[in-house]
């Protein structure tokens, strides 16, 4: 889980905060947060974690709340820890491109696991629950919601890396899970 936590702290300290590119989740709000007032996204990610525990706890069963209290406080202190530098300085493409993909990684590893790092998996889990709206469904609008952030307080180039950045994290979750699926769990 760590290494999972780690390489989503990575990606998001090496490739989307240097380029100010929030491409969903806590995360991503955490970024317009740090792009527009400058507050550090560690800060901000377990500020939005410790609400979306406190609603979990209210709204969800025992054991789905521990599961995502770990994740929800081990993910800012890895964003703390780890620094924030620009790998790939001259193109923002390149850079969200591998970014998404370890992003992406990170992320497939914690679901395979039965794992979260928290943040907005909460309220769909939540939604679905007392709605049965689909979770995929929910988290889609809140994505799609904190990536048209970027129009507000970057600009539209850094809306359409933010979604092309959605896009490619779930090819890099699916595609892990069918490299798991063929050559772990054989």
């Amino acid at each position: 889980m760590l290494v999972a936590l780690e390489l989503i702290a990575f990606s998001l300290n090496m490739f989307f905060e240097p380029h100010s590119i929030a491409a969903g989740g806590a995360t991503g709000i955490a970024i317009l947060l740090q792009a527009g007032w400058k507050i550090p996204t560690f800060i901000s990610v377990l500020v939005i974690n410790i609400v979306m525990l406190v609603l979990a706890y209210l709204h969800l069963d025992r054991q789905t709340t521990v599961k995502l209290a770990l994740g929800s406080f081990m993910l800012p202190l890895l964003l703390y820890i780890t620094p924030v530098y620009n790998l790939i300085p001259n193109n923002r493409v390149v850079s969200i491109v591998v970014g998404s993909v370890i992003f992406g990684i990170g992320l497939a590893i914690l679901y395979t696991l039965n794992m979260s790092s928290g943040g907005t998996t909460v309220p769909p889990m939540i939604i679905h629950k007392s709605f049965g709206v689909d979770k995929y469904i929910s988290l889609f609008v809140i994505d799609a919601i904190v990536c048209l952030g970027n129009i507000a307080l970057t600009d539209i180039i850094s809306f359409l890396l933010a979604v092309m950045s959605v896009g490619i994290s779930s090819l890099a979750i699916k595609g892990f899970g069918i490299f798991h699926q063929k050559h772990i769990t054989q």
